[in-house]
């Protein structure tokens, strides 16, 4: 693993195509270096210069006769390759390369990338880049890069630390967190990513003792495993990463042969991949100020039981409204802080959560009894995090509840959170309070309630985090026989593959085209024809359900060959399948796409033929647990059916959460074949009668 301490502290500073005309990169590059005073050596670049803003200008990078660790290159493309040379025999071992012309500019720009690149990774010199802002460092006032991310407003130092793939976008993320009163230690922005990626990157501020919380604006990745397992180390030592997920439309959906891949879009794996590494997402930019401001602060809420308090009692409704959607409880007081609570607020307050000591409340006089009820908020066991709805208090009222709960931080450990809706002007002195002891603070109550479930979301991963960090590793195994080459199997050898790794499957018989019906058949049964050419059997006609004896079997079995050959004359069909009938099951649909960036990914939901109309789904990376296995099933929509509605019995979710953890080794072991499963219907009976796929279909690559 890369050391980055020479990228992000470097004792000195190249800027390669440096000028004095700060409307070009590189003099922009220069102004921002040099403007906001830092420390190291600053070496512009050019030949064209003896003295640049005051400094030495060197001819080349071969000139330079200081310690130096970073290049910042501002110069066309095609002349890249040859600076990144000099930097590996000048000892640099860094460059960000901030101009364009690379592969997003077609052909040619692809070839000036992979030429870099090799001359990058000849030379020993990592890249940050091309077609990025550069990165800087707060702290130790670096600022290598230019446009937004080096002009006002000036990030102030704190412990985030956030890479960004879009350059203006991505830093309005940054710009808006730190808007919301949150520091920053390093912002890298990644550009093109041809060589230094985003898990990197991560894996770079989770060893940072000095980061404490990950920012991430992301549009894609190249490996999604590596993206997992850079989150999953961020977990481990407790650092929550916080990512804004961009271009997650459904216009990316592929044709493909299975109904599982037509309901994956690539938005769907990276939610799953979020969630299985206890990532916090958001979809909007204030969000990441929202909950960065709150992580940073320090404090972790070990519970979803939560208190409110203020004196807008509107402000109360909102927040309890936004509490139901995001799963925090607004839990009863015990007898003990009841107690208090009437002996210190007025007889007009109602002591029920949400607490409301009523309008006025927070005079000088009365700031004593304010603390002491705030007091016994907060030691009260059963209250994991306090909201203090101050609405549109101003002025000394402002004050009074602010140092409040200043000063009750000082005997808890427990978050507390604002709602303030006031400007700045309305109580100087008590916002500056707020920015000087860290205390989160939201403008709306419903933000503040979205905030407190995204701490409670955090502490539950950080439960399960010795799960989530090491998910399950299948037994390697030999796999059953499969066909060379890319083909789509047949329904038969489908289920003869899911039963070789213990699926249950339905009893079938399959019998050669034109052969006479089998005997010894338990009515009803299903009959399909069964072609490697015919994914969609029912759709031609293929299919015949609940066939009741010989007689309807015979004209069956007749009726689905002649209507495949009317409607695919050129198909290989291999015979026609006689099936069991299973009658108490609950429909679903299990499938597998192995998806380009992060392989192998398990989908769940409602089945049958409405599968892609309902498109109740949720997905899984895989291999996956029977904890993860068991929350899929109770994700989707339709869940309560799992419980027996209308009559209908309780279903055997156990054994199906069984079958999604088999299913998700099955896609693990295989995934160097299988490119698309498609169990439809995956029947769950009752409860204690088990599952069984009643259909299936795999395409190998």
């Amino acid at each position: 693993m890369t050391d980055f301490s020479r990228l992000f502290n470097p004792r000195g500073v190249a800027i390669v195509g440096a000028t004095e005309d700060t409307i070009r990169a590189g003099g922009q590059a220069l102004d921002a270096i040099t403007r906001n005073g830092y420390g190291g050596g600053i070496f512009p670049v050019n030949p064209n210069y003896d003295t640049l803003m005051q400094r030495r200008c060197y001819r080349g990078i071969a000139d330079i006769d200081q310690p130096c660790d970073v290049a910042v290159i501002a110069i066309p493309a095609k002349h890249v390759p040859g600076v990144i040379e000099q930097c590996g025999t000048k000892g640099i071992a860094f460059a960000i390369v901030l101009g364009g012309g690379f592969r997003e500019t077609g052909p040619e720009g692809m070839a000036n990338e992979e030429r870099m690149l090799e001359t990058a990774r000849k030379s020993g010199v990592r890249l940050i880049g091309p077609n990025c802002l550069g990165l800087v460092n707060v702290h130790q006032k670096v600022f290598a890069g230019f446009g937004s991310i080096t002009k006002p407003p000036m990030l102030k130092p704190g412990p985030v630390s956030a890479v960004i793939q879009s350059g203006g976008f991505g830093n309005s993320v940054v710009i808006q967190t730190g808007g919301a009163r949150v520091g920053f230690r390093y912002v890298v922005a990644s550009g093109n990513e041809s060589d230094i990626q985003a898990p990197e990157l991560i894996n770079a501020f989770v060893d940072d003792p000095e980061t404490k919380v990950i920012l991430v604006y992301l549009e894609g990745v190249a490996d999604g495993r590596a993206l997992m397992a850079a989150c999953r180390r961020a977990l481990a030592a407790g650092k929550p990463v916080i990512v804004l997920k961009a271009g997650n439309t459904q216009q990316g959906l592929r044709a493909a042969a299975s109904h599982t891949a037509n309901l994956t879009s690539s938005y769907d794996v990276f939610r799953a991949a979020f969630k299985q590494c206890g990532v916090i997402e958001v979809i909007d930019t204030h969000e990441a100020g929202d909950y960065a401001q709150c992580f940073a602060a320090g404090r972790v809420a070990r519970g979803r039981n939560v208190v409110v308090m203020g004196g807008s009692g509107g402000s109360a409704v909102a927040f309890s409204d936004a509490a139901d959607e995001v799963g925090i409880k607004l839990v009863p007081l015990s007898d003990k802080t009841m107690a208090v609570l009437r002996e210190n607020l007025p007889n007009v307050a109602s002591l029920e959560n949400p607490v409301d000591y009523a309008a006025g409340f927070i005079s000088d006089k009365n700031a004593p009894k304010y603390l002491n009820a705030l007091n016994a908020v907060l030691a009260d066991p059963d209250v994991h995090q306090v909201g203090m709805l101050l609405a549109t208090t101003t002025g000394r009222t402002m004050f009074n509840g602010v140092d409040g709960v200043v000063q009750a931080l000082k005997n808890s450990d427990k978050p507390v959170m604002l709602f303030c809706s006031v400007p700045y002007s309305a109580a100087p002195e008590a916002f500056d309070m707020i920015e000087a002891n860290n205390i989160p603070m939201q403008p709306s109550p419903r933000r503040v309630a979205y905030a407190m479930g995204r701490l409670a979301d955090y502490y539950d991963a950080l439960q399960q985090r010795d799960r989530l960090c090491n998910p399950p590793q299948p037994t390697a195994r030999a796999l059953p026989p499969l066909p060379a080459g890319a083909v789509t199997l047949d329904e038969h050898e489908s289920k003869n593959l899911l039963r070789a790794f213990g699926v249950a499957v339905t009893q079938d018989v399959l019998a050669a085209p034109g052969a006479a019906a089998p005997a010894n058949v338990k009515f009803p049964v299903a009959v399909k024809v069964a072609s490697r050419d015919i994914a969609h059997k029912s759709d031609i006609g293929g299919v015949r359900l609940n066939v009741q004896d010989k007689a309807q079997l015979d004209i069956a079995m007749a009726d689905v060959l002649a209507n495949a050959k009317r409607a695919a004359p050129q198909a290989n069909v291999a015979g026609v399948l006689v099936s069991e009938m299973v009658t108490d099951g609950l429909e679903t649909i299990v499938g597998v796409v192995n998806d380009a960036c992060f392989g192998p990914v398990v989908a769940f939901g409602l089945g049958g033929i409405l599968a892609e109309t309902i498109r109740d789904v949720t997905y899984r990376v895989a291999p996956f647990d029977k904890i993860e296995a068991l929350s899929m099933v109770r994700e989707i929509r339709g869940a309560k059916l799992f419980d027996g509605v209308r009559g209908q019995p309780a279903r055997d979710v156990d054994a199906l959460a069984d079958l999604l953890v088999k299913v998700s080794e099955i896609a693990w072991l295989t995934r160097e074949r299988v490119a698309e499963m498609d169990i439809n219907p995956v029947l769950v009976r009752p409860v204690g009668k088990g599952v069984v796929a009643a259909d299936a279909l795999v395409v190998l690559k």
